[in-house]
């Protein structure tokens, strides 16, 4: 099988990507284009009052994935078969989600596929065994709103059956799954620990130290007991410009941490406004170089 032109699309609920890439026998041998273009859905949903996307995102989002589209065209990424696109948690829970990626295919000729939580753990698994430089990989993979960890390990385990995504999941790894992404988390800041609403516009900075601490106790009450898998391992960390682990690297100059890092991070980025950390180094996407750039940047961190 010869070379071809392959483009990928993912709409998150916090960021839309696109990678082009030449590719032979399902493997990525040239990369030709990759970005990243913050979309905030998840956060536009958890501000409306009746669960449905605004307009307003509805339209912003057009404009980017127009773009990504016009990349396309400059490449000469064939239509159709050639072009992928999937689409994650927001467009599962948001009234109008459906609506809106029918939008995307009226006005784009982009058929975009939701992928279930369940796919979303798999794709992000496969990533990370692109990406990681140990044997037994643990993958978290981070968005705008619901986090997916899943492994394999030496004791049997198995990985995501070889083949084509399809619309029965080949899924088959232990997972750690929430609902939980920069989105809702904000949101659950907002709302519950600011006592504030969240409306268009509003942004919870700065966070003192003592919101912060709350925040954590509040998302512990919603996440499941850690799986003992999970304990005391290294995880391969996906997320994207403005997920922790890209806040990590650029406050600890290097891709592996502990935990007890992590809470010294915290500590670097509260009490600041939105200009104040408009200006640090995640916030442009660049504190994640990597030979993924920042589409899919990598890091290592010892889950507590």
């Amino acid at each position: 099988m010869s070379r071809c032109l392959r483009a990928a699309f993912d709409i998150g609920s916090g960021a839309t990507k696109l990678m082009v890439a030449e590719v032979e026998k399902g493997k990525v041998m040239k990369e030709l284009f990759a970005k990243e273009i913050p979309v905030s859905f998840a956060i536009d949903w958890k501000q409306s009052s009746d669960g449905n996307l605004s307009e307003a995102i509805q339209e912003e989002g057009l404009s980017v994935l127009r773009q990504l589209v016009g990349e396309c065209e400059r490449l000469r990424v064939p239509r159709e078969a050639a072009r992928c696109a999937i689409a994650t948690e927001v467009f599962r829970k948001a009234g109008n989600g459906a609506g809106y990626l029918e939008k995307v295919l009226k006005e784009l000729a982009l058929p975009v596929r939701v992928l279930s939580q369940h796919e979303e753990a798999e794709v992000g698994f496969r990533t990370a065994l692109a990406l990681a430089d140990v044997p037994n990989v643990i993958c978290w993979d981070s968005g705008g709103a619901s986090f997916q960890i899943t492994m394999r390990g030496d004791d049997g385990l198995q990985g995501p059956k070889p083949g084509i995504l399809t619309s029965s999941s080949t899924f088959d790894l232990p997972g750690y799954l929430g609902g939980l992404g920069t989105g809702v988390v904000t949101s659950i800041c907002v709302e519950e620990v600011q006592k504030r609403t969240m409306a268009p516009k509003v942004t919870p900075n700065p966070v003192d130290s003592k919101a912060a601490d709350e925040l954590v106790v509040a998302l512990k009450t919603r996440l499941d007991v850690v799986p003992s898998w999970l304990k005391q391992s290294v995880v391969t960390a996906i997320g994207g410009p403005n997920s922790m682990f890209c806040v990590a690297f650029e406050a600890l100059g290097k891709r592996q941490y502990r935990p007890s890092e992590i809470r010294e991070v915290l500590k670097s980025v509260v009490d600041q406004t939105d200009e104040e950390l408009s200006s640090r180094a995640f916030c442009q996407g660049r504190s994640c170089v990597s030979h993924r750039a920042t589409l899919y940047p990598r890091s290592h961190c010892f889950w507590p």
